[in-house]
């Protein structure tokens, strides 16, 4: 699920220093989901997250970055519950020319999207299905609220079109991965590839390759991946037609993967009411053969 954090900043400046920026940013959802799997088929689903952002530059022109994450959720189907703000732990970052290193709670290369969209285009107001609905086994870990422990380190170089990205993560004792990925765009449109495998613990080497872009009002992605732990390789595409300025229709395909996998599909709408807020719902159809369907609506602050 695409998350934008944007939001009202502070700025500190003191004479002969550099200016510090303090932003607090986030979104806000509630609405409606249902899953004919569960013992109770329909819920109430909402999520409040909340990410604070701390940013200053040295006298030479690098950037210093810290970001914090807390997040409260409902407490799923079947519990008639509304769970506590969790908060994450704090991730890192130095910035200075095309170079960028990542520290702490962060994602790694197969979850960050500096190479590819992972889940592409999702459906519903919450993106409950997506066209990584099929791939399942890998080691991908990103910035939250529930990232505590893991501890990640990542680098990116980008220049002319290209980005190169390699990441390494300390998930626990005994446990440990390492990823690396690289991207060219032109136009429009962007093409990559990934690999990774397990520095200490069972193996898991795994890769991915993919695709995405827009043509005009539709955009697309398409991503084929496999680890050690599928029966066999895992396809999707996904994509998105704007209607108008205001309304867009979203839908994806995917495939493969653990051989018990039915056939993914979804299919969903938006509308935007301005200001930040938009109305979603989407249909579809989960890798264990349920049909699932959400709507509801988003705030971004």
């Amino acid at each position: 699920m695409k998350k934008v954090l944007f939001a009202t900043t502070a700025l500190i400046a003191t004479a002969g220093m550099a200016a510090a920026e303090i932003s607090f940013g986030g979104y806000g959802r509630f609405g409606m989901v249902y899953d004919d799997s569960q013992a109770t088929e329909t819920a109430l689903d909402h999520r409040f997250r909340l990410t604070v952002t701390g940013v200053t530059e040295s006298d030479n022109g690098v950037k210093f970055e810290g970001r914090i994450r807390w997040e409260a959720n409902d407490g799923g189907f079947g519990t008639n519950s509304a769970n506590a703000a969790a908060m994450g732990g704090a991730g890192f970052a130095v910035t200075s020319g095309g170079f960028r290193v990542d520290v702490g709670n962060a994602s790694d290369v197969f979850d960050s999207g500096d190479i590819m969209s992972w889940g592409g285009t999702g459906v519903g107001y919450t993106g409950f299905l997506d066209q990584a609905a099929n791939f399942s086994g890998f080691d991908k870990g990103g910035f939250g609220a529930g990232a505590k422990a893991s501890q990640t380190v990542k680098l990116r170089y980008t220049a002319s079109g290209f980005t190169g990205s390699a990441s390494y993560n300390l998930v626990s004792a005994g446990v440990s991965y390492w990823q690396i990925g690289a991207a060219y765009s032109f136009g429009d449109h962007k093409v990559g590839a990934m690999y990774g495998d397990r520095d200490q613990g069972a193996s898991n080497a795994q890769w991915a390759v993919g695709a995405g872009g827009s043509f005009g009002d539709i955009s697309y992605s398409a991503i084929v991946a496999d680890s050690d732990t599928q029966n066999g390789t895992a396809y999707a595409v996904s994509g998105s037609y704007s209607v108008s300025s205001a309304t867009s229709l979203q839908a994806f395909i995917a495939s493969g993967g653990v051989a018990a996998n039915d056939t993914s599909y979804g299919i969903g709408a938006k509308h935007s009411l301005g200001g930040g807020v938009t109305l979603g719902a989407g249909i579809g159809n989960s890798a264990g053969g349920a049909t699932m369907a959400d709507a509801g609506v988003v705030f971004n602050f």
